[in-house]
This record gives C-alpha cells, sequence and structure tokens, in this order.
C-alpha cells in the first residue's frame, strides 16, 4: 500500500488497513464476477481474472477508499497510482463499475470516489505519460504521429518487485515519526491511533458495516450503456473479446470520450448560466464535441476546462454577444473545480531554432489565439447562418466620416489620401498597401480572435489598457516626416488611369491629381 513504516508502532496500524483493504477487494470482485457472468457474451471469466492491471486497479480503488475513510495524510491520492503502478486511465476504467457492484458504499466514499474521476477525466489522464495515448494509437491512427512526436507514449507497467524496491528506495529519505506523539493518541483501549491521520475521531467501521450489509440484488442488473470490463482491460491490440470487428482500444477510449462529454456538458450548462446565456449552451458543447472528435490533439497535455473556455469565447464572438474573457474566467473562478493553472498556465508546443520540439506555458488568451483558432475555425465559421452577412461585413468600406475627403476623381487610382476616423477629434489613418493587406486576415476571420479592444494584455483593468494606448498616441520622441512619398503610386499606373500610353508623362506636375492633400489645413468636407 506504499505506506513506509518507520517505527514499529505504524506496522499494526497498516496491517489493519491493508487487512480492510483486502476484504473491501474481494467483496467487490465477487459482486463483479457474478454481473460478468450473468451476461450472455461473456462465457469465460478467465481473461479478465488473469489480467493483472484489472486487479491492481481494484487493489488501488479498494485501497484509496480505506485510506480516505481513515483520513491519511500521507498517502493522498494521487499517491496510490505510483504505489500500484497504473496511470490516470486505468483507474478511470474500474470506478464507475466500482460504485456500481457495492452499491452499499457511504455517499461520502461515493462522493470521494466521483471526485477522483472528475480529476482523471479533466486533465490526469490527459497527461504524458498516460496509457490513454497507447490506445489512441491504435483506435486512431491518424493521431500516432502527433503522439510520438511529443513522446506522450506511456511506459510498460511495473513489476511489483519494482514498486517495491522503488518505494524502499524512496522511505531511507524519510524522517522517523517521533513516538511520543504516536503515544499521545493512544486510546483507552490501547488502540494505538496512527499519526497519519488528519484529524482524531473514532475508527471507521466502513468494511464492518459493508461486510454486514448483504450485496444488492439491483447491482447484478445490467445497465444499458453496460460493456464487458474484459474488453476493457483487454491489450489495444487485442480484438474484442465479446464479439465485434473493433479493436479493445476502440472500446476503452468511446467509454472514456463518452464521459469526457458528460463531464464537459455539466460544466458548460453550469458556466452559461453564470453568464446568462443558457441559449449558447448547445452551441458551446457541438464546439466542445467536435473538437474532442475531430481535433484531439488540442487537449494533449491540457486541462479540459481549457477547450471549454475558448469554446464558449469563440461562440460568443461569432455569436456577436459583447462577452469577454475577463467575464467569462471571472465567472469560472466561482465554479468548484477552478484552479488558477487553468486560465494562467496553458501547455503550448513550439520549435526551436534548431528544428528540435520546445514547451512553453502561456496565458489562456494566447493559446486562444496562437493555437485554437487557427485549429477550430472551419467549426466556428459553420456556426454563422448561411445567407447571413457576418457583422464585419456589413460595413460599407465605402462609408466615410463627416469631414473625411471625398473619392479621388479618377476610381482606378489606388485611394492613398488619409481618412479621418472621428466626426469630432482631428484623427486621420492611411490605408496600407496592397501587399500589406494581402498578408492580413479577412474582417470575418479577424473577428474570431481576442483583440487589442479587449486588453493589450492578460487580465489587464480597462485604464492600465487606456495608459498603454495613450503612450503610443503621445509617443513624439522621433520627427515625424509629413512629406508625401509618390512612390507610392507609379507612373504607369496614372498615366494609365489618364487613358495615356505608358511612358508619356500625364502631367508636367504628377502631383496635381492629388493637390488636395497637400493643404496643411484639415481636408473639408468638400475637397
Amino acid at each position: 500500500m506504499g505506506l513506509n513504516c518507520t517505527n514499529a508502532f505504524d506496522i499494526p496500524w497498516a496491517e489493519a488497513r491493508k487487512m480492510e483493504a483486502s476484504k473491501l477487494y474481494y467483496r467487490v470482485l465477487e459482486a463483479i464476477c457474478r454481473a460478468e457472468s450473468l451476461n450472455t457474451n461473456v462465457n469465460n471469466l478467465t481473461p479478465l481474472l488473469s489480467n493483472e492491471r484489472f486487479h491492481r486497479c481494484l487493489i488501488a480503488c479498494s485501497a484509496e477508499l480505506v485510506l480516505a475513510t481513515h483520513k491519511t495524510v500521507i498517502m493522498m491520492f494521487p499517491a496510490v497510482l505510483e504505489s500500484t503502478g497504473l496511470t490516470a486511465f486505468d483507474l478511470s476504467k474500474i470506478i464507475e463499475n466500482f460504485v456500481r457492484h457495492e452499491e452499499s458504499l457511504p455517499r461520502e466514499l461515493k462522493r470521494h470516489l466521483n471526485s477522483l474521476e472528475e480529476q482523471l477525466l479533466e486533465s490526469m489522464a490527459w497527461e504524458k505519460g498516460s496509457s490513454l495515448y497507447n490506445s489512441l494509437v491504435v483506435a486512431r491512427p491518424s493521431l500516432a504521429s502527433e503522439i510520438n512526436r511529443l513522446g506522450l507514449l506511456a511506459e510498460s507497467m511495473p513489476s511489483l518487485d519494482d514498486i517495491v524496491a522503488r518505494q524502499n528506495f524512496h522511505a531511507e529519505d524519510l524522517p522517523a515519526t517521533p513516538s511520543k506523539k504516536r503515544a499521545a493518541d493512544s486510546d483507552e483501549n490501547g488502540d494505538s491511533r496512527s499519526p497519519k491521520r488528519l484529524c482524531i475521531e473514532p475508527r471507521s467501521t466502513l468494511v464492518d458495516q459493508i461486510s454486514q450489509t448483504p450485496p444488492a440484488k439491483q447491482s447484478y442488473t445490467l445497465k444499458a450503456k453496460w460493456r464487458p470490463l474484459q474488453s476493457t482491460f483487454a491489450s489495444p491490440t487485442v480484438s474484442n473479446l465479446v464479439g465485434g470487428n473493433e479493436k479493445c482500444a476502440e472500446v476503452g477510449v468511446h467509454i472514456f470520450f463518452s464521459k469526457i462529454l458528460k463531464l464537459a456538458a455539466i460544466r458548460i450548462r453550469n458556466l452559461c448560466e453564470r453568464l446568462r446565456h443558457v441559449e449558447q449552451t448547445e452551441h458551446v458543447y457541438n464546439i466542445f464535441k467536435q473538437i474532442l472528435d475531430q481535433q484531439t490533439t488540442l487537449f494533449f497535455n491540457r486541462h479540459i476546462d481549457q477547450l471549454i473556455l475558448c469554446s464558449l469565447y469563440g461562440v460568443a464572438k461569432v455569436s456577436q454577444l459583447t462577452l469577454t474573457f475577463k467575464e467569462i474566467v471571472n465567472n469560472y473562478k466561482r465554479e468548484q473545480q477552478c484552479i488558477p493553472e487553468v486560465f494562467r498556465s496553458v501547455f503550448v508546443v513550439n520549435t526551436n531554432h534548431n528544428g528540435g520540439l520546445g514547451s512553453r506555458h502561456v496565458d489562456i488568451i494566447v493559446f486562444y489565439n496562437e493555437v485554437f483558432v487557427p485549429a477550430v475555425k472551419p467549426f466556428l465559421v459553420a456556426l454563422i447562418p448561411s445567407g447571413g452577412a457576418h457583422p464585419d461585413n456589413k460595413k460599407n468600406p465605402n462609408s466615410q466620416i463627416p469631414g473625411s475627403p471625398k473619392s479621388p476623381p479618377f476610381s482606378n487610382l489606388p485611394d492613398m489620401s488619409p481618412k479621418k476616423v472621428s466626426s469630432s477629434h482631428n484623427v486621420y489613418i492611411s490605408p496600407l498597401r496592397q501587399t500589406k493587406k494581402d498578408a492580413l486576415l479577412s474582417p470575418s476571420s479577424r473577428s474570431f480572435y481576442a483583440c487589442i479592444g479587449e486588453s493589450t494584455h492578460a487580465y489587464q483593468s480597462p485604464s492600465e489598457d487606456l495608459a498603454a494606448i495613450n503612450n503610443c498616441l503621445n509617443y513624439t520622441s522621433r520627427r515625424i516626416n509629413t512629406r508625401i512619398n509618390f512612390d507610392m503610386v507609379s507612373d504607369s499606373v496614372v498615366a494609365g488611369s489618364l487613358g495615356q500610353p505608358h511612358g508619356v508623362p500625364a502631367s508636367s506636375d504628377p502631383a496635381g491629381s492629388f493637390s488636395f492633400l497637400s493643404r496643411k489645413d484639415n481636408p473639408g468636407p468638400d475637397s
């Protein structure tokens, strides 16, 4: 169980916990075998009972419940995974079956298992070294190259001897627990309570209560979505043992993804209700579901809440909602599962100068702009109603603010004059060259991103945003060149617009066509 007993007083306590975990293990194992034998597709339980990974998962779940009952603080989850040589994806396969076949568990322990399963689904199963990637390579071969490139595959399950040797090695560095502290916690009956407990309370009689309760008959009733455990715990490359042409890896991945979608649906609904945009719940869920199915690599080494937040913001942009990332994050902070690392530290892969892979952690806005939008843009575009114009496309590009100069007299001549952008302030902008325009995104694509109008820096206050913009506008240390650069328009373009052959000068003064630009005063509406 991984309890390194450094004092003789710890040994009886550890042995008692070991006995409780063993009783619970055999009780649930018997219930699972009875349920599996009732399945008409399962004629032989030998493949399941000879699967060491299945037994380790069952032991880990039993030990975790016993340790949680006694509030053991030196071996809190996920220490049980290291002590059994399992990964988060392995343990996620047994929790639902454990609860189903042991319905006499107290409500508090069921909640504990539910909390553990959420941790496994939301992030731990997506970490590097998870056996989930070994199943994905078989179930979805298209992901194999990316999984191998990032080095996400799990190593083979270590033997019990290796686990014991590793734990004994670490135990040498552990300080001995003072025996005086243990003696002070002894009860009147001489039962020494372990110092590994968080609080002083009577010993739980969990296993005794469970052993006295007969197994419920309904626990053997097969559920509608019940799948045999033999296929779940078999090797990923083995064909389904209970019939069908699919691999066992496909069965395991399908079950895991269905749990992910169920958990995401609950969290999306709760977050949309907090934001008072319940009508967007279905759109956000559909985007998340498409990402899980078609852009699974976005989940690698990340938290599913990061994808939920980005999906919600992307749908808000497409739906023209006045919803900022700051509002979304502030409401997400009120959720029970919220941790700051979700929106402050998102894993991003980058390539260094030598062509090797590197990694960095960025905030949620940088991840959304650099990684999320390029991958999910087709899904967001599909949400735009067919035939409906995008809000940025509704604006007439030829419309002018009062006080801005009229269109040039020659329609074929590029309009390089500054345009007034405010009717009450003397603020002008100059059009970009065509070469630079081609490098920019289209208005519809640009509207998907988190722009500077929202914040010049992640989680920066509006006053700091305005100060940063004012500093840019008030920067006068360099002299502004007010001369017009006529090289921006070649003589051939001017000659062509006047209907004259190339090589013939259009006028002795080529600046005559731009005479309205040479005025020192502000251009009037009639110029």
